[in-house]
Order: structure tokens, then C-alpha cells, then sequence
């Protein structure tokens, strides 16, 4: 994959979900923290959220992939 398909809120929750991650309890911020504790480490992806039908740019999407610490492959992967 040269670049970073284009995504939405729901699916990267989806992703996040089936990847095996936990959102954390709200602050009443616009931004959500998933969590995913996995071979003695701890994994924390920031999502923003703006509304269900918010379309990521690449760049954030690039952010998220590195955080949850998935290639690009496999986090694409889960939302099958």
C-alpha cells in the first residue's frame, strides 16, 4: 500500500475493536484513548472525534497505525 486509504471515524473504531483494543473511560474531550495491553506492553491510540462520518488524512491515520504498533498491513487488515 503506497499510501494511506482513507478512513473513517467508524472504521477505525472497528479496527481499534477487532484488533483487540479497549476505549478508555471518557473525559468529555473530543478525543477517545484505545488501549491494548499485548506482549507485556501497552498500546494507546488517540482518535479524535468529530462527528461519525469524519474522514481522516493520511497523516493522522500514519500516527494512529504507528501508535497501535500493527503494520499498516495488519491494521487495514481488521476491518474485514
Amino acid at each position: 500500500m503506497p499510501s494511506f486509504k482513507p478512513l473513517k471515524y467508524r472504521e477505525v473504531t472497528t479496527i481499534l475493536k477487532n484488533l483487540g483494543f479497549l476505549q478508555e473511560r471518557g473525559t468529555g474531550s473530543s478525543h477517545q484513548t484505545w488501549v491494548l495491553k499485548r506482549n507485556g506492553m501497552s498500546y494507546a491510540v488517540t482518535v479524535a472525534f468529530h462527528g461519525t462520518n469524519q474522514e481522516f488524512r493520511p497523516g493522522t491515520l500514519k500516527s494512529m497505525v504507528r501508535q497501535s504498533g500493527f503494520t499498516k498491513q495488519e491494521f487495514y487488515k481488521a476491518l474485514k
